[in-house]
């Protein structure tokens, strides 16, 4: 399958997964499908030593648009829609817990907006470093959801419980300074660096668990 919604680079042992669609890197059924294959075909065999996750442009991303993925699925699979959904509610999941639980150091980079399943991605990863500014956010309860992609874990995992439902429920985006605070995120830097501020923080720790 060609990429068209994700840029994969491998540099200097570090995989870097960019999702590339801007302005605001939307994680549409196609995004999911092509972050199934790198999970499963490409990233395990790359020997890559670390990983960083970003977005291009602007933001982090806006994540998934429930009413676009639910469209989708439907034109695709016409015949058993309903069934379908758990099954893709599932492979989102996987792929998510592959970057969770990868033996390497994982970063997401975050600049600009990190809403729902772009939240859920970057709380998979092991650290994450944001840029001033940022926001971050579940809104999913606003649209009468939960997040599926084991957000609702991670983020009590990150947050502790009472917080972590308090987002959750709410639904109402929050700061990088409140982010830090909570401990969601491990630092913020400027927005023009802050890729190539995680990229040197993985290096520097790939030289160090060399040693």
């Amino acid at each position: 399958m060609e990429l068209k919604t994700i840029r994969w680079i491998t540099e200097d042992g570090i995989g870097q997964l960019a999702l590339d669609q801007p302005p605001s890197n939307t994680m549409d059924r196609r995004f999911f499908d092509e972050l199934s294959l790198l999970t499963r075909m490409v990233i395990p065999g790359s020997g890559i030593r670390a990983l960083v996750v970003y977005g291009t442009g602007r933001h982090f991303s806006s994540g998934a648009d429930p009413a676009d993925l639910c469209r989708r699925v439907r034109e695709t699979l016409p015949s058993n829609y309903p069934q379908e959904i758990p099954a893709f509610l599932s492979m989102a999941r996987d792929c998510f817990q592959y970057i969770e639980k990868l033996p390497v150091p994982t970063f997401a980079a975050i600049r600009g907006v990190c809403l729902g399943s772009a939240l859920e991605l970057a709380l998979a990863c092991r650290f994450r470093i944001c840029a001033e500014g940022a926001v971050f956010g579940f809104p999913e309860s606003s649209f009468g959801l939960m997040p599926g992609c084991g957000g609702t874990v991670m983020l009590t995992k990150a947050a502790g419980s009472q917080k972590a439902i308090e987002l959750l429920l709410g639904g109402r985006n929050f700061s990088a300074g409140e982010a830090l605070e909570m401990g969601l995120v491990h630092r913020i830097v400027s927005r023009k660096t802050v890729v190539e501020e995680t990229l040197k923080i993985a290096k520097g720790m790939i030289s160090t668990l060399s040693l």
